[in-house]
């Protein structure tokens, strides 16, 4: 009896230390696991602010300035793409029905301004290196259409993702009428002036331009870098930019050689004059402007 009873600890001992052994087994393996595992919480955004060679925005106003057209650049890389149109509008709207504008029936003579916003998903599943895409100041329901009022001023934030990278890259945009009396366009810094040669009805028949400045550039010509910001300036699309001047200001004095460049199908150096930190030139049309020296 005494053997039996021997024998059934001694076994009941083997189980219980089986158990825990596999329990401890588990537990290590539970732990290695939580150790070895890669983080699955969300990717920290990079800001791109400039990068030659990466993506970058152009941006294009709609005739009637209700809207913009978004044109993203070198973009086959990347998995997937967001982004974020804030601004500011004044207190009154616009509603159109149709062809039709009406009075949206509300009195809307506050002053001050609004802020506004638009957040959309570019979609990236083909992989193509050019996305195009209308974003509305305001937003339309069944024909009928509510615009923004006022809207000048604003910036595009671009949240981009590639592999385990994501990207952040803001640009700041400039909307506007040619000033009449003046026939200037100008960025939103203004570091960048056009002025227009032409008169009132020239000027009138333009409608809106917007200037924005860049992230990224059309593939540089030989031996050249940029210095400063990059510029793109644009009109509607089915309408043309007269002859004019321009004018880019720097940060600091550029180096010997400096020439602004124009981009439109291609890069094109400019007759340029120096004065100090500023840089002049004539020009034929809007596109891509920029400060281009030699690359060490």
């Amino acid at each position: 009896m005494e053997k039996i009873k021997s024998l059934f600890f001694a076994h009941k001992t083997t189980v219980i230390l089986v158990v825990v052994l596999i329990l401890l087994g588990g537990g290590g393996l539970v732990a290695f696991q939580k150790f070895t595992a890669k983080p699955t919480g969300l990717i920290e955004e990079v800001d791109l602010f400039f990068d030659p060679e990466g993506p970058y925005a152009t941006l294009f106003p709609r005739r009637d300035g209700n809207a913009l057209v978004l044109n993203l650049k070198r973009t086959s890389s990347y998995d997937a793409i967001t982004y974020e149109l804030a601004y500011t509008s004044s207190p009154d709207e616009t509603v159109v029905k149709g062809n039709k504008i009406m009075d949206d029936g509300e009195d809307n003579k506050t002053g001050g301004s609004i802020d506004r916003g638009v957040q959309g998903t570019i979609d990236t599943k083909d992989k193509k290196g050019e996305y195009e895409q209308e974003i509305l100041f305001g937003t339309c329901s069944k024909n009928v259409c509510k615009y923004d009022q006022g809207v000048e001023n604003g910036t595009l934030t671009l949240h981009i993702k590639k592999g385990n990278k994501a990207y952040r890259m803001v640009t700041q945009w400039h909307l506007q009428k040619p000033d009449v009396a003046l026939g200037n366009l100008t960025s939103g810094d203004g570091h960048l002036i056009y002025k227009i040669d032409g008169d009132r009805q020239t000027l009138s028949n333009i409608g809106f331009s917007i200037i924005n400045d860049l992230t990224g550039v059309p593939k540089l010509p030989s031996g050249k870098q940029v210095s400063g910001k990059v510029y793109s300036l644009n009109v509607p699309i089915a309408k043309q930019l007269t002859n004019g001047s321009v004018s880019l200001e720097l940060a600091e004095s550029p180096p010997d050689g400096a020439k602004i460049y124009r981009y439109d199908n291609e890069w094109k150096e400019l007759d340029t004059k120096i004065d100090g930190s500023k840089l002049s030139t004539r020009t034929d049309g809007a596109g891509i402007f920029a400060v281009l020296v030699s690359s060490k």
